[in-house]
């Protein structure tokens, strides 16, 4: 039902930003190109790249989810970023608290990136400030059948964690939108 669809441009300051899917497709995908990814964290990608969205279709329905969109091609901070341009307000982002896979940082160190991450700063790097070596790599990885960026008022948290839970989704807030401010997005805690 029209009813039930959620806009990427609808979300409001004070709501909180879950992920369903951990960010680093990209670097593990690369990585595998490479020769130098670990087998174990290419089988836990591919994992995450068949999980359907399925979900989101059951979100629709619930009015506390205000904004709703999918972590593609040009990673999370692209897609957060046109969620904050569209609803006129900015994120602050806790990089500690944003899920992501395993070994990441293995894979940054090596400075093991797909090409379209250079690409993503370049088109978003004035919207965002407090970014790190790491974070960069990460958040503007380009994901591949990623998952969905949800905002959810903040009133409705315990609620909408139990909904998440009962269909079988664990999630956690990693940001919270707040008034427009200087940039769309803040990153705390970057590394």
């Amino acid at each position: 039902n029209k009813e039930h669809l959620k806009k990427n441009n609808t979300a409001n300051a004070g709501d909180l930003l879950y992920l369903t899917k951990p960010i680093g497709v990209g670097m593990i995908t690369t990585a595998l190109k490479r020769g130098q990814a670990i087998p174990e964290d290419f089988e836990e990608a591919v994992n995450v790249m068949s999980q359907l969205n399925t979900l989101g279709h059951q979100l629709g329905k619930l009015d506390y989810v205000t904004a709703l969109t999918d972590v593609t091609g040009f990673g999370l901070l692209g897609h957060l970023a046109e969620v904050c341009e569209g609803s006129n307000v900015s994120a602050e982002i806790d990089y500690s608290k944003v899920p992501i896979m395993k070994n990441i940082s293995t894979y940054a160190a090596q400075m093991i990136y797909p090409d379209n991450t250079m690409r993503n700063w370049s088109s978003y790097q004035h919207k965002v400030t407090g970014i790190g070596s790491e974070s960069f790599l990460t958040l503007c990885d380009p994901q591949t059948s990623g998952g969905l960026l949800i905002c959810v008022s903040e009133q409705a948290r315990s609620d909408f964690e139990n909904f998440a839970r009962n269909k079988g989704h664990e999630l956690y807030p990693f940001g919270q939108l707040k008034k427009k401010s200087d940039y769309w997005i803040t990153i705390l805690q970057a590394k």
